[in-house]
């Protein structure tokens, strides 16, 4: 092994080439210069779909091993100041599933 690939492979910069050795997400390399075994995780996701139509659930599931990764996306509306006080708290809601946010007292 050349001075080069050592240095390479102490700085964890391995070489060789990525295999996929079945129908799970794991992908596997052995090192062509030090001979070290790394394993990553990859997974091809599909797009988020939301759960129900009133919810901000959402979830995604990989193509290939059917693991599944789930999330909140909320479609917030405007601010709005809650009341006509001076320092009033401003207040926007949710469209999907009415969930409000506010913030603390603000001075205009």
């Amino acid at each position: 092994m050349n001075i080069l690939a050592t240095l390479r492979c102490r700085a964890g910069r391995h070489s060789g080439e990525w295999s996929l050795p079945g129908s799970h997400c794991e992908i596997m390399r052995l090192c062509d210069s030090c001979g070290k075994l790394e394993e990553q995780t990859h997974h091809v996701w599909g797009p988020f779909d939301y759960l129900e139509a009133d919810r901000c659930d959402q979830t995604r599931r990989c193509e290939r091993c059917g693991s599944t990764q789930s999330r909140s996306s909320h479609e917030w509306g405007p601010w709005l100041y809650l009341n006509s006080e001076f320092a009033s708290p401003q207040v926007h809601t949710c469209r999907r599933c009415r969930q409000t946010e506010r913030t603390n007292y603000t001075m205009r």
